[in-house]
């Protein structure tokens, strides 16, 4: 077998021969292929340099510039230019930057959804033209004009935000909410024991009670109406409209003399009347005294009061008491008093 063969496998010599040229052309056109992958992006075209003071992660050497989401151009040359500043060189086609001038605006943001980072060129106000080796400087007073948007940024804002209010400040709202709803527990618990008595105690059928209530909303019309009639009254009052000094007058009068007046009155019968507070108790304690059975004084007050009712009789003439007189034993001077009559014996 030849050197270049293989076991249970025919071939030749020019069969191998061939197979090895198509491999290396195919690994030549793979290595072609690559360059223009990866270099096929630079753009000929305006220098101009950066100078910024942060830089955003992910901003390396190739990476894309963007205007308005439109490719146009990359970063060359990223060097550190002082102590927290760094100059980053795009070379850029200034054909695609359309109102974009030295007074624009940074973003470092991301191209797709893996976090890759580009450079994003946004149009300010009133700058000078770009040119050739233009220096934009995006420190001190302009250093807001350069935003850092990227994955990596995000996501330390996230672990900001994560340990502080998802650990020692979430903890402390939440035992805030628990606090508060344990405070309104007492009032849930009266609101669902007041529902479930009026459910448990509830015998009129709901037909009558819609009715009873549409029988309210009915009367809620002439109700409206009569408080507008009433208060149409009170604007045609003669007196409130042709004669307003006078009630006016009594108003005032009302107002700042009898009120003060009733004041003053009540607040001497309020100092006075204690010393005639103290005057009647004796006299209710002598009352009380001469009752010492108010029981048995009541029941003797009914009798005696009924006694009379039956000893006094109404006729056409009045009231006549009831009373027969027996003068057949009275001694002799009782004779004048029937005008000299004798009693028959």
């Amino acid at each position: 077998m030849p050197n270049y063969g293989l076991p249970g496998v025919a071939i030749h010599q020019r069969t191998a021969i061939v197979v090895g040229a198509v491999a290396v052309v195919a690994l030549a056109a793979s290595l072609l292929g690559w360059r223009i992958a990866t270099h096929g992006d630079e753009v000929a075209g305006t220098e101009i340099v950066l100078r910024t003071e942060r830089l955003g992660d992910g901003i390396v050497v190739g990476t894309r510039v963007r205007a308005d989401g439109v490719h146009v151009g990359q970063v060359t040359e990223i060097a550190a230019v002082g102590l927290g500043a760094q100059a980053i060189t795009l070379v850029v086609d200034r054909s695609q930057l359309d109102g974009i001038d030295d007074s624009m605006r940074v973003d470092y943001g991301t191209s797709n959804l893996f976090g890759i980072s580009e450079i994003q060129l946004r149009p300010g106000r009133g700058g000078a033209p770009l040119h050739s080796g233009s220096v934009v400087d995006l420190t001190g007073a302009r250093a807001a004009d350069a935003v850092d948007a990227t994955m990596g940024n995000l996501l330390r804002g996230l672990s900001k935000v994560g340990d502080q209010a998802l650990s020692s400040r979430l903890a402390v709202v939440l035992d805030q909410l628990a606090t508060d709803v344990r405070a309104f527990t007492p009032l849930l618990q009266a609101m669902v024991v007041t529902a479930r008595a009026v459910a448990d105690n509830q015998t009129l059928p709901p037909s009558f009670q819609l009715e009873q209530a549409g029988s309210a909303v009915a009367g809620a019309a002439p109700f409206a109406g009569a408080t507008v009639d009433v208060i149409d009254r009170v604007y045609r009052i003669d007196a409130l409209r042709t004669n307003r000094p006078r009630f006016d007058a009594s108003v005032n009068m009302v107002v700042e003399q009898l009120f003060p007046a009733l004041q003053t009155t009540m607040a001497h019968a309020g100092r006075q009347f204690p010393a005639y507070a103290a005057m009647a108790v004796p006299l209710l304690s002598a009352v009380a005294s001469a009752v010492p059975d108010p029981q048995r004084s009541s029941a003797e007050l009914t009798a005696l009061l009924a006694n009379l009712r039956s000893a006094v009789t109404d006729t056409e003439s009045g009231p006549v008491l009831n009373v027969d007189v027996d003068l057949r034993i009275a001694p002799v001077p009782m004779i004048p008093l029937l005008g000299g009559q004798v009693i028959p014996q």
